[in-house]
């Protein structure tokens, strides 16, 4: 019964061991397991990172390409194919000191470009305006060769007083004193004179005053332009809805509708600097002076 005894006991402790075993090792394997998914996760994280870094770095390639197969940016070299990219090169083309004023558009026909070339130094700076019929680079000889649109001048002097005393030509126009005034519409009269076989009609509108100088021989007449009155007419017109720069003083709109010496000066006072627009075309010079903007 002893031995029986004994052997029972050895038997029971035997299959206990072993239970308790399997446990473990079952508890072990199961750790392995949730460790082994815990550092899969984290693989499988990291791969995922490298791939949506992947896909970035391909993305910012396919970028770069559709970059590069884009139109280069616009440089000094460049020939401008918009109003836009002209504007922004001749800013940068001046070295001035004086205060900048441009138009921000310029009248040209449809189907053709705009092209300029510049001048300028410490006291000055000059910019003529010209249609051509291809893109052209600033201050080429492309450039020049096309049809002069407009110049666009700016004069910086020593004071006020010296800008005003360089503006000739203005007038306060004194219809009291004459019985028969012309009637350019918009309630706007004209005094009309004449001398040496020129005729002119002068009148103010705000700070400005606007002449119009013709001649008596219809020889000498302008033909774009044969009739004063009308011009006269349209450029009131237009001045109805369309506001020149304000003269910190004086402004004089100078038209000069004789074939031989046709153009137009467009030219004003602001502080120390005297701004001047000018065109062989009456309405082009005011359209350039109404749309002059400063930097």
């Amino acid at each position: 019964m002893g031995t029986k005894k004994l052997l029972g006991i050895g038997v029971i402790l035997i299959l206990l061991l072993g239970i308790t075993g399997c446990g473990n090792l079952s508890r072990q394997n199961n750790s392995k397991v949730q460790a082994g998914s815990g550092l899969d996760q984290s693989s499988t994280e990291k791969q995922g990172g490298a791939a949506s870094s992947s896909g970035d770095m391909a993305g910012g390639d396919s970028s770069a390409v559709s970059r590069e197969s884009e139109s280069p940016s616009l440089t000094a070299d460049s020939a401008p194919k918009t109003q836009q990219e002209a504007l922004a090169q001749i800013r940068s083309a001046l070295s001035t000191k004086v205060p900048l004023m441009l138009p921000a558009n310029i009248p040209v026909e449809k189907g053709r470009y705009l092209a300029s070339t510049t001048s300028s130094q410490a006291t000055k700076y000059k910019v003529n305006f010209y249609e051509v019929d291809q893109p052209a680079r600033l201050n080429s000889k492309a450039a020049s060769k096309g049809t002069l649109i407009a110049t666009v001048e700016g004069t910086a002097y020593k004071n006020a007083a010296s800008a005003k005393e360089n503006i000739s030509g203005y007038e306060q126009a004194d219809t009291s004193n004459y019985g028969e005034l012309l009637d350019l519409g918009h309630q706007i009269k004209a005094v009309e004179d004449a001398g040496a076989g020129h005729q002119f009609l002068t009148w103010n509108e705000g700070r400005w005053c606007i002449r119009v100088d013709s001649p008596n021989d219809p020889a000498y007449q302008n033909k774009e332009y044969p009739e004063r009155t009308q011009l006269s007419k349209n450029v009131v017109a237009y001045l109805e809805d369309h506001m020149l720069p304000v003269p910190q003083k004086i402004g004089v709109v100078s038209i000069n509708i004789w074939n031989r010496n046709n153009g137009t000066t467009v030219v004003w006072q602001d502080s120390q600097t005297v701004y001047q627009v000018s065109s062989g075309d009456p309405m082009t010079a005011l359209k350039v002076a109404a749309a002059m903007k400063s930097k």
